[in-house]
């Protein structure tokens, strides 16, 4: 059973529209940019793969063309079907990576304001001010920031408008700061030590992630050179001679090559998947 997604925005406590983080809407041009690189670059693969159909010694014909279409068709949206959901994800991630160095921002400055002897609610109105001078108004944590100031203007407990940020943001250690803000703020906890061990987690995960990255970019290079090279190969092949070329479009070319483009998806998926562990 397919998955319903979430809605794009949800009603804040204080009835506002605010972002859901775990769903990723594509706007319409965005949606009309991807949609035709991939379809086009699909098409195009398919049509190196099993264009040319139907040759009247080596000449074109009437079903050659039409087939040469439906390839592009077919191939154009299987190749929609599989990779615009893997940019929405992509796009989901990098988003919450984004709102996740936000966050550590925010805390830096909270840490700050907290250590001078302001209470919370100063605390996080002075970082809110802060981060208006080094985001724009419409960044993500000067949004969210705004919100939580806004609950709590309003009467809705400060622990509770971090608790429905977390949820929302679908960010683990947003989460589990605001599990351990509630705790200390009920209990008389050290909140100035809690934000500030979260600011130093968030800050060593990121540090780690960027080594990691780097370690692995010219594994990623070499994975994105295994996507053109066999393109390549069968371009050059085609265009070398014509009888490679129409061995191509016989039967025996045409299960070669689905063979082949089986097992070398297979491998790039696979490789995805292992540089993404």
């Amino acid at each position: 059973m397919k998955k319903k997604r979430g809605p794009k925005y949800y009603k804040s406590i204080v009835n506002n529209d605010v972002l859901n983080y775990d769903e990723y809407y594509m706007s319409f041009r965005e949606r009309l940019i991807y949609t035709t690189v991939i379809v086009g670059l699909g098409g195009l693969a398919g049509e190196l793969f099993y264009g040319g159909w139907f040759k009247n010694n080596g000449t074109p014909t009437l079903l050659t063309h039409i087939s040469n279409i439906v390839v592009f068709c077919v191939f154009g949206f299987l190749a929609l079907k599989v990779f615009y959901k893997r940019i929405v994800e992509k796009k989901r991630l990098k988003r919450q990576e984004t709102l996740r160095g936000q966050f550590r921002d925010f805390l830096s400055s909270m840490s700050t304001s907290l250590s001078s002897g302001a209470n919370i609610y100063d605390s996080i109105r002075n970082s809110y001010d802060d981060l208006q001078g080094q985001y724009s108004e419409n960044s993500y944590i000067v949004s969210e920031i705004y919100e939580i100031l806004e609950g709590i203007n309003n009467n809705v407990t400060v622990e509770k408008m971090f608790e429905e940020f977390g949820t929302r943001s679908g960010v683990d250690d947003i989460k589990n700061f605001a599990i351990v803000f509630a705790t200390c703020n009920r209990r008389g906890g050290d909140i100035k030590k809690a934000v500030r061990r979260t600011y130093e987690i968030i800050s060593e995960k990121i540090v780690i992630e960027e080594e990691i990255k780097t370690k692995v970019t010219s594994n990623k290079m070499q994975l994105n050179m295994m996507i053109v090279i066999p393109f390549v190969i069968v371009f050059m092949l085609r265009n070398s001679s014509s009888s490679f070329a129409e061995s191509f479009a016989s039967v025996i070319g045409v299960i070669g090559l689905t063979i082949s483009a089986a097992i070398y998806l297979a491998a790039y998926l696979l490789g995805q998947k292992i540089l993404k562990m």
